[in-house]
Formats: C-alpha cells, structure tokens, sequence
C-alpha cells in the first residue's frame, strides 16, 4: 500500500504528526464536557394550566377536553400525557423522536392560541414551554432558618436567593418549593357583611379601588415638563384596614376592619420539605441544555460560599441533592476501569509477543487512536459520560488487533529474512482489514437510519468506536509499519514463557484440529446442539431495559387513607424519618409532605408524600442499594402504624432517561369517559387481586382514588329563580369565601403580594357549616342551605388521561426477580379478563420501553447484518463465504446467553449492542482466517492442510485479541467502581461471546470451510 510506503520512507514526519496528535487529543480530552448521560434531548412540550378550587372532574370538562382535541391534530404527534388534579392542569405533549422541537414548540403555541377563548374566564394564563425529561436539578437545597418563620424565609428565597442563582453561568433557572407563599388575607365575618348587607363583590370592588397607581398625563411649563402620577397604592397593612366599604344606613362609616380581621400571613401551605426533619424551602437548580454539569456545579458551590458571607442571621443552606456528585463518582468509576483494562492490554500484549520492543509497536497504536477519537469527540460536541467512557473501555479491547495483525504477519516474514517484510506483510493483510474496517462501520449504519431512545442513547456510543476503529487502521497501515522497519527484531531477543507456551499450544492445536478435521460432521452436530443450548438460556435469563445503577437513592412513598389532612401526614412522615436515621450507610433523608413528584412537577395532595433516602457512597458500603431495600423495607413499613397507610420502599429509578415512572410493572387500563370512574377503579382493584400473588411482585398500587371526600350542592333552581338568583352567583360566592379570591396586590420592596378576600376556615369545620354559607340578596338573609341539598359524597383526587382517553395505572415493584419474567407472568394471569365495553389494557412503563426498544434494535441488528453481508460478498466475490462468517454471529449468542444466565444477568439493551460490538470482532476473524486460507492455496499448498497452517498462523493473533477483550472488559463485568452497573451486563455478555469464539474460529470454521471447499471441488 502507497500509504504504508510513504510512512516508512518518511519517519519524521510521521513522528512530527504523532504530536500533533498527541497535542490537538490532550487540548480535546480536557475541554470535554462530563454529564451522567449522552445530551439526550426529547421534543417535548408542557402545558400548565391553574383554575384554582376546581376540581378534577371539573378540569376535565372545561379544559382537558377542549385542549387536547385541537392538541390531537399536531404534526409528528407520539402522545398527549395528561393530569388533572385538584386546581392544575398538566399536559405533556410528546412528539416523534425526530421531529424538530422548535417546530413542535411552535405549533403548540399555536393550537393553544386556537383555544384560549374557550377555556374558564377564571383560569390562569396557561404556562407553555419545552421541556426535557433528561432535565433534572443539578441540585437541590433546602434553606433553614432558627429566626425566619417559614412565611419569612420563602419570601427571602423567592425575592432575594432565587435571583442570585440565576446569574451563575450555565443556570437555566431554578423552583421553589415548600414553605408557606405571603399574602394579605381579609378573614370575613359573615355574621357582620349579613347584618350590615354589603355583599362580596362591594367589598372586592373597593379593595381594588382604593389600591392603584395611575399616571395622570404631562404638564409643560414654560421650561419643563412634568409627569402627573396618582400613588394610592397600599403602603402597609394599616392602610387595608382602614378602607372605608361604605356608610352604613345610619350614615355611620363602615371600615373594612369592621367587618373582616386582615392579617400579614400565607396562603394555606399545602406543601412541606424537610431535610433531617428539618422543615424549610427547597430551591431546585436547574442547569442550560448543553451546559456541563460538573462546571453549572461548581459556579453554584462558588455562589454558596459568596453567599455564607451574608446570609441573614440564623439563615443555613443544605444540599439534598447533588447531581454533579454521583456524576463524578459514576465517570470516575468508568475511567478507573478504562485505565485498568488499558493495563491488562498492555500485560496480554508483553505475554504473548514476548518482548518490550513488539509490545510497544502494538501499544502505541492504543494512545494515538484514543487521542484522535477525543478531537473527533470535541468536533462533533460528544461529553464524557458512562456510555462514551464505556465505549473507550471497547475500544481499547478492539483497537489493538489491526497492529496485531500487521505485526504478526510483518514478524513472520522477518524470520522467513524477506528483505521486503514490512511493506510486503503490511501488504498481505492490507485489503482484508479495508474491507473489515468497511464491514465494522456499517455495522453502525443502522443507528443513522433508525431513530428512537436506543438511537439517541447509544449513538455516542457507537460513533465514538466506529471512530476509534476507523483511527486505529489509520495506525495500523502508518505508524505501525514504521515502527516495525525502524524497530526490527534483534537477533539476540531471548525465548519468553509466552512463546514456549505458545508453540506448546500450537503442537496441541495442530493435533486436534487434525483430528477435528477428520470429523468435520461431529464438530458441526456438536456446534448445532451448543446453539439450541444457547437457546434454551436465552429462554430463561429473562429481560430488562438498563439496569439500575447503585447509586445509594432510595424513595418511600406514603399514601394515607383519602381524605387526611397534611398535618397527619406530616406526623407519619416523621416516623419514617425516625427510622431512617437509626438504618446504617444513611447519609441525609429529604422529606415532602403533602406532595407527588410527577417528572419535574410536585402535585399537593394532602394524604400522601415521600421520604428520600441517600445512602453513602458505594465505596464506602458494604451492601448494595437493592439489598438495602430488601434488607431493611419491612423495618421501615413497620414504623408506619396508621391504619390504612400504604407504605412503598423502592430503589429510586434512574432519571434522565425517559419518563417511564417510578416502577417496574405499568398496567395501564384505558376507558372512555363515558365510563364510570367508580367502575374502572373497581376493575382496577381486580387486576391487583389477579396479581398479587405473582413471585416477585411488590408494592402494587393504583394510580389514581376516586374516594375523595366531597360536599356536593344541587341546587333547587325553583328557589333560585324566586330568590332572583343564578347558579353562577351561588357558585362564585361559595368560591370566594370558601377558596377565596385574591382581588388585588399590596407592593412592598418593589414586590407584590395577593390579597385575597376569603372566610376564616374556623366556620368550616362540618356540612352544616357548608349550609350555613351566606348567600348575599336584597331580599334579606339567605343561606345556602335555603337553595339547595347538601350530600356528602367522593370524588377522584386526579384523573388521568392518555390521547383523551382516561388512564388508570396498576403499578408494582419487582424484587427478588427479573423484570421481563415478572412482567410476563402478570400480563398472562390478566389476558383473558372481562372488561367494561370500550375499555382496553396496554402495557406501560418498562414493558412498554423494552418492547419498543427492543424491536428497534431488532431492526438495527438485521440491517447492519445485511450491510455487513453486502461489504463482504463485494471482497469475496462470493454468496457463500460471506454467509460462513456471518454465522459466526448468531453462533456467538451461545456464548453470550450463557455468560448471562450463569451470571443471572438478564438481557438488556446494552447486551444487545453488545451483541452489534462482538459481531464486528466475529467478522474480523473470519475475514483475516479466511483471507490466509485462501492465500495459502494460492500458493500451491493442499486444502487441508492451507486450513491447517492458516488457522495456525492466526491462533496468537486471535488468542491475543481474545484476551485483550475478555481481560480489559473484566473492570466492567465485575461492576468496579460506581456508575459501572449500567455496562456491566454487555460486558459479560461480550466476554461470554469472546470465550464461545474461540471454538468457532479454532474448530467450527475450519472444519465447515473444508467440507464447503471439497464440495466445491
């Protein structure tokens, strides 16, 4: 090859472009940015809606309904994601992986611009932006304070801290949660606005009237020019009290504070966090799209120690939640066992070629490939993260074999003293390894051509050992070769260990691949019977999507009976919290009373919270975080002693990924709206009586309850046209002093607070309280029990919707068994259940995505097979030597479904690109094999034996290769480090392949070659 030719005649400059290299690699590698996963964006939009008061049921009527029918008919739409809950509307708009998320943005805008009009006068502006479910705080703080009412310290938080952190550079903004929101409340006296008869919307107007600043026009004088501006904006609690109402009949002045208590306090807290059973005010951080982690966390860390300099008296900041720590820890993690397979490449290298001179030929391609890869990496905008580290782990396990190749073949020519060795061994192997680099790379191909979460999460992946492959032949036919002319063996090398046992091996290997040979059909039966084996573990290693990382996270889940107030929550929070403290490896515990998290978003719902466990660091343990769980849930269950409590422990599923939920089983049963809430929820109580019983299912759970307590009016519309009232003002009336209603602002430091107009909840404590609402009319004193028939009845806390139909979730952890297995044993016992007509069930959550995923990589594997298929028959000029090697493929799943189910791995996505990785090192042995056969036989040299003595020339290459793979993945499949757990599955998957390839290339392919080309003669 000219190339080769070139390089050897011209060293210097082949060293001069090694530090270039060497140069441009090292300025790469150290501005690479480090986040846990791949960029990972999603075209997603959410939209927010608040109608505060409404209930679910109402919500669903006035605004789900009407969204989501022009949302349905957006371009590139997968699904419409929705909740309605008490006073919230959330819908979460996903589109197709490759729709373009600015437009998806834009035409949600635009559909919700239709409907506006149409939504609830009272309801807030709808809040639309993009959104990333990959996104999550880079952390999490929780501000405290020993002199600061939590009133106080969230209003410190909001107006002062808040916009600290929105200058750090990288923050993309930041939420607070928790503690109690200020506002001015005017407490009503309902006996006092009857008796004087001066109605709410008299009161509400004169609150507003009373309150504004209003610019009044210019004057100009004869030099200047004035602005006129009236100010009779509220300066101080006072000044709301004293508002005149209205003189009462006796011309006596009538006060606002003659009728209302005002008071400076908070809206009702509806939200409590708490860290070590300190409550406080959490402030989530979140960081810009492409921004680095690790550095959005130090700019942060750098704001905090500004800020301890003058934070108020008695004012403290905690971390609950740090990203940027377990990133580092995980990549650390990754690295190490990257530094330590480098090492153990560079041991089987010395072993088997025997000296430092040949060792350091062969090595030099490693750093030289990687260091190209880094520029590659920084050009094309990759990160270090697990998955890009994990593909250098690859690399390095592959990128040695094309130096190998070329060395071995130039070495041998060198003992034959073939003046012409180099060039003429680079030579020999030059094609075969063009075509193989060819074949590598579109076995990748597929990954452009098919989008999808498998794309998007393993593209870095992928491209980054295309790469380094592609780097490493680049070596192989440059700087090797010239290292070889220039680096020539000595005469007086010595005998190694590695070569005696090698030519002890090759003696052996001679006699019984000759003995093989002379029974080529028992070889060929026996490969048959190892693959239905092979079958037959594939069968039972069961499946999963990623498995969990042991990151020390771990949720508890409360629900209490329906209906409980946040306060009795909080308490049996706080034995939750008693116990965690006592459990060994615990580090801190956050807690969020009267609260669910749904991706970024946290739901008020009185009776139920969560209590998040962060263990200490893996290195720092001696347990896992899933034996964690196994080991000390009962303990934690136990300390609940609430009749009717629901308590989950779980291991905290891995976010950043996909929104797939919190659990492993996702039965999602979908009904129209027509149907009964009240009867889907009792089929969804049947599907946890059928499986409960299933081994390993844990914490089943409905997504949704429908036993809310409620007070529900029917009004007598008789009465109310005689009493010359409307429904509307009834119901308006009932919402302001019930709810409240915030009429207008105070201003204080340039910041407004509502004030809100509402009766003291001390009236409120039954339904004949309810009834005793006074209804405001001219014709004397009314109530609302005159109008109307009060019940007490249940409504649903939420109600959940999918594409516009209605949603309920039946939701399990697994533990103590695989997710695949597991699943499939649930979806069995339930396949042939009755359901209400116009009802259906699906697979949700993990099922959902492995099935999804899984027929995607399905496609990627058959078409990178066949790109494969089409690269080879175009080097072969053949239809069945391309076959022959790629039966290696499937025949390697023996190896890798064994590796798995003696490991009790299960299969999962990384195992299946696993699979896509060895199949390249597959055809790379079958292609250099079967090049070196049929170059014997050009030769002149008979058939069996040109098998022979070709399989003999290879076996230290292949046996290196081998190796070096198995060796340098061992840091991975043994789970060294944290943040390894994700690819220690395709590691042992890989190093099972590698074993099983062994046979194939010393035995099966051989014997199948020989009995091919005897037939062909």
């Amino acid at each position: 090859m000219k190339i080769t030719e070139l390089s050897i005649k011209k060293p210097i400059s082949i060293f001069i472009l090694m530090v270039a290299v060497l140069v441009v690699g090292v300025m790469s590698f150290v501005q690479l940015p480090t986040n846990l996963l791949p960029n990972i964006t999603y075209p997603m939009v959410k939209v927010y809606i608040t109608w505060r008061g409404a209930t679910p049921e109402e919500i669903e009527d006035n605004i789900a309904d009407v969204v989501e029918q022009k949302m349905a008919t957006v371009d590139n739409l997968d699904y419409l994601d929705v909740q309605c809950t008490e006073g919230l509307y959330t819908l979460l708009v996903y589109f197709k992986y490759d729709a373009d998320r600015d437009v998806a943005y834009q035409d949600v805008l635009a559909k919700m611009g239709l409907v506006k009009k149409d939504l609830p006068k009272d309801a807030d502006e709808p809040l639309i932006f993009k959104a990333d479910p990959s996104q999550l705080p880079v952390m999490d703080l929780i501000i405290t304070s020993e002199e600061q009412d939590i009133i106080k310290l969230r209003t410190w938080v909001e107006n002062y801290l808040q916009t600290q952190f929105a200058s750090v550079s990288g923050s993309a903004g930041s939420e607070v949660s928790g503690g109690a929101k200020r506002e001015i409340r005017v407490y009503l006296d309902p006996h006092k606005i009857q008796v004087l008869g001066i109605s709410l919307d008299k009161i509400a107007q004169r609150l507003k009237e009373e309150n504004l600043e209003m610019a009044g026009g210019r004057v100009t004088t004869e030099r200047k020019e004035f602005t006129v501006r009236t100010l009779a904006d509220y300066k101080n609690v006072n000044e709301i009290k004293n508002v005149i109402v209205v003189p009462d009949k006796n011309g006596r002045t009538i006060y606002l504070k003659d009728i209302a208590e005002i008071k400076d306090t908070s809206d009702i807290q509806r939200v409590i966090t708490r860290l070590n059973r300190k409550e406080g005010v959490k402030l989530s951080i979140f960081k810009q799209a492409e921004a680095n982690t690790i550095e959005v966390e130090k700019n942060v860390q750098k704001k905090l120690k500004e800020l301890k300099a003058v934070l108020p008296a008695g004012i403290k900041i905690g971390v609950i939640y740090n990203q940027a720590t377990y990133i580092q820890a995980a990549n650390n993690g990754v690295r190490d066992a990257a530094l330590i397979a480098a090492l153990l490449v560079i041991f089987v290298t010395w072993f088997f070629l025997g000296s430092w001179r040949r060792v350091l030929i062969v090595v030099t391609a490693m750093p030289l490939s990687l260091l190209m890869t880094f520029f590659a990496m920084k050009m094309l905008g990759f990160s270090l993260n697990i998955f890009s580290l994990g593909a250098l782990v690859l690399a390095i396990t592959i990128i040695l074999d094309d130096a190998v190749v070329v060395l071995e073949n130039v070495t041998r020519l060198q003992e034959d003293k073939d003046v012409n060795a180099v060039i003429k061994g680079t030579n020999e192997v030059g094609t075969a390894l063009t075509y193989v680099t060819l074949t590598f790379m579109v076995l990748f191909m597929p990954f452009l051509l098919v989008s999808g979460l498998v794309s998007l999460l393993f593209h870095e992946l992928i491209i980054i050992i295309a790469i380094a492959i592609g780097s490493s032949r680049v070596v192989s036919f440059t700087v090797t070769p010239m290292l070889a002319k220039y680096f020539e063996k000595t005469e007086n090398e010595r005998i190694t260990i590695g070569d005696k046992l090698l030519e002890e091996l090759k003696s052996n290997y001679r006699k019984s691949l000759n003995w093989i040979l002379n029974r080529k059909i028992l070889v060929i039966t026996f490969t048959g019977i190892l693959f239905i084996l092979g079958l037959f573990f594939l069968a039972k290693i069961g499946s999963e999507f990623l498995p969990q990382a042991d990151d020390g996270m771990i949720t508890v889940k409360v629900k209490m009976p329906t209906g409980i107030a946040i306060n009795e929550t909080g308490k049996v929070l706080t034995n939750i919290e008693n116990a965690a403290k006592g459990l060994p490896f615990v580090e801190n515990y956050s807690t969020l009373v009267g609260g669910r998290i749904w991706g970024l978003v946290t739901y008020e719902i009185a009776n139920e919270g969560e209590v998040n466990i962060q263990l200490t660091p893996k290195a720092k343990r001696n347990i896992s975080t899933d034996k964690f769980v196994s080991k000390y849930a009962e303990e934690i269950q136990k300390s609940v002693k609430y009749p009717g409590a629901k308590v989950k422990v779980f291991h905290t599923k891995m976010k950043g990924i996909m929104q797939t939920g919190d659990f492993d089983v996702e039965i999602e049963l979908y009904s129209p709206k027509t149907a009964s809430l009240l009867e889907m929820y009792s089929v969804a109580g049947n599907l946890v009586s059928q499986i409960k019983d299933v081994k390993g299912i844990a914490n089943l759970d409905i997504s949704i309850d429908v036993t809310k307590p409620e007070y529900q009016l029917y009004l007598n519309r008789g009465k109310l046209a005689d009493l010359n009232l409307s429904a509307t003002q009834v119901a308006n009336t009932i919402k302001t002093l019930v709810d409240g209603q915030v009429v207008t602002s105070f201003k204080e430091e340039g910041y407004y607070y509502p004030i809100r107009i509402v009766m003291n909840e001390e009236y409120f404590r039954g339904k004949e309280d309810v009834g005793n609402i006074p209804l405001f009319n001219k014709n004397g004193l009314i109530y609302l029990r005159d109008v109307g028939t009060l019940s007490h009845m249940v409504g649903p806390v939420e109600i959940d919707r999918k594409n516009q139909m209605r949603l309920i979730k039946v939701t399990a952890s697994v533990v103590g068994a695989n997710i695949g297995t597991t699943t499939n044993a649930v979806y069995a016992k339930i396949k042939d259940m009755q359901l209400p007509q116009g009802s259906f069930i699906k697979a949700g959550g993990q099922a959902q995505m492995m099935k999804e995923n899984f027929k995607a990589l399905g496609a990627i594997l058959v078409l990178a097979l066949f790109f494969a298929y089409v690269i080879l028959t175009v080097q072969f000029e053949s239809l069945i030597w391309p076959l022959l090697i790629l039966l290696r493929i499937p025949l390697s799943l023996v190896g890798i479904t064994a590796a798995l189910f003696f490991t009790g791995t299960p299969l999962g996505v990384t195992v299946l690109i696993g699979v896509l990785i060895l199949s390249g090192i597959e055809i790379v042995h079958g292609v250099v094999l079967l090049t070196f056969i049929q170059q014997l036989m050009e030769k002149g040299m008979a058939v069996k034996e040109a098998v022979i003595n070709g399989a003999l020339i290879r076996m230290r290459p292949v046996l290196m290769t081998a190796f070096v793979g198995i060796l340098g993945l061992v840091p991975l499949a043994v789970g060294l480090g944290e943040g390894t757990e994700l690819l220690k599955p395709m590691a042992i998957g890989v190093i099972g392949g590698l074993l099983f390839s062994l046979f194939l290339t010393f035995y099966f392919m051989p014997a199948v070659l020989l009995m091919i080309i005897n037939k062909k003669r």
